[in-house]
């Protein structure tokens, strides 16, 4: 029986803790406990504020004060041992397979008999896949008890691992839609509250993307794709990218070379004030040539907007009805992106978007709170078992050769 779920992330940011938030109010009720457990209070991929305000469910930190990323594997793997113990969970939400803290949490599991879930985002085109890392992975994988994953893509890549698709659980990918979804309204009621925000000081309408500015993300792509439609479209629209990162230079460069009007750079914003230029677009576009999911695409969804979203983004199959709520299109195919900016000028924006909040509203932290007890439940009969010979001896090379936290972790999007 299930009576306390461990749930783990390398470090917590506004994601997590609307998802154990609602685990806490979900599951509580029924006799489930449900922790948190982050590896470290920090980390270099994201730029959000450390989130360390009161919590309504029981949150447990390894190394507090830590940067993920430099920490030493192998400390890592004895905190989390250490950790688990302390917790004594039925079942271990774990994410990934690739990371040390992953790595220390699939072998308690398979040492106490408990539940591992493996929780993941990953499909088949996230990444090079290279014929010794799959037959590694197929192995360390089919230790794992039950999968909880975010989609059909995802759900995809998992049985072609091998993984039994009885016990695979899609819809771990959510946002808290209440919280985008208010912002937005407030910032569509009341203009002045946001112009304080680059881009925000003038109504006009505008597209929007989110995005880190790293190369895979293709805001190149997006700019000229961009250009092509101000050429054709009788009153476009402006362009802003809210978002920082190394290859903002180039992309700043390629607007001033071109001579391309509209586009606003806007620069990095915490998630509150994301939720406000939500509610200031009139659609959103999301390029990127490669993403697992695509979480800001909940978030536009969330706040009622179309979506303009790149068949690379993990997240398509699942959240875009196409001429409904949005159009997809092949992230190398600016012609097609082109068209779709167009398209989205001249349709009913308000329909489009209460479509996209009528899809959105089955992915909430509700039902990712329910997907998560329902792949502790498939698991459970899975859990009494030894880690085959082979897996145990791979742990042990990963444990021994590991330099740093990202030495066998591929996917960084």
């Amino acid at each position: 029986m299930i009576r306390r779920i461990c749930v783990m992330w390398p470090r917590f940011g506004p994601y997590h803790l609307a998802r154990l938030d609602a685990c806490e109010r979900v599951l509580g009720p029924r006799g489930i406990e449900v922790v948190g457990l982050e590896t470290a209070s920090n980390d270099d991929l994201y730029d959000w504020d450390v989130e360390d305000g009161p919590v309504r469910f029981r949150r447990e930190q390894v190394f507090p004060g830590q940067t993920f990323e430099a920490l030493d594997p192998r400390l890592i793997e004895a905190g989390i041992a250490a950790a688990l113990d302390r917790i004594d969970p039925d079942a271990v939400s774990i994410m990934s397979y690739s990371y040390p803290d992953a790595r220390a949490a699939l072998a308690w599991c398979r040492r106490r008999r408990r539940v591992a879930i493996l929780t993941t985002d990953t499909k088949a085109d996230d990444a090079p896949r290279v014929g010794w890392r799959e037959w590694i992975k197929r192995r360390i994988v089919a230790e794992y008890d039950a999968a909880f994953v975010s989609g059909t893509p995802q759900r995809t890549y998992l049985e072609h691992l091998g993984f039994p698709p009885s016990h695979i659980v899609a819809g771990c990918n959510v946002v808290d839609n209440a919280f985008f979804a208010d912002r937005a309204l407030l910032a569509r009621a009341d203009p002045g509250r946001t112009r304080h925000l680059p881009g925000l000081d003038d109504d006009a309408s505008f597209f929007l993307a989110v995005n880190r500015f790293l190369t895979f993300k293709n805001l190149d792509g997006l700019v000229r794709a961009y250009a092509r439609y101000r050429a054709e479209a009788e009153r476009p629209w402006r362009l802003l990218l809210v978002g920082d990162g190394p290859d903002r230079g180039r992309i700043e460069a390629l607007v001033a070379t071109e001579g391309i009007p509209g586009v606003v750079f806007c620069g990095f914003q915490q998630v509150e004030d994301v939720a406000l230029y939500l509610g200031r677009a009139s659609a959103f576009v999301h390029p990127s040539h490669k993403d697992t999911w695509g979480l800001v695409a909940n978030e536009a969804m969330a706040a009622g907007l179309p979506v303009v979203l790149s068949r690379q983004s993990g997240c398509w199959m699942d959240l875009v009805d196409p001429g409904r709520n949005g159009f997809t299109f092949e992230s190398s195919d600016l012609g097609a992106l082109t068209r779709h900016l167009l398209a989205v000028g001249r349709a009913d924006l308000d329909a489009m978007g209460e479509r996209s909040r009528e899809i959105i509203a089955g992915y909430t932290p509700e039902t990712f709170a329910e997907g998560l007890l329902a792949a502790a439940e498939r698991g459970l009969p899975r859990a009494d078992r030894r880690p085959a010979l082979v897996v145990q001896v791979l742990l042990r090379v990963l444990r021994a050769t590991s330099r740093s936290v990202t030495a066998f972790h591929s996917a960084d999007l």
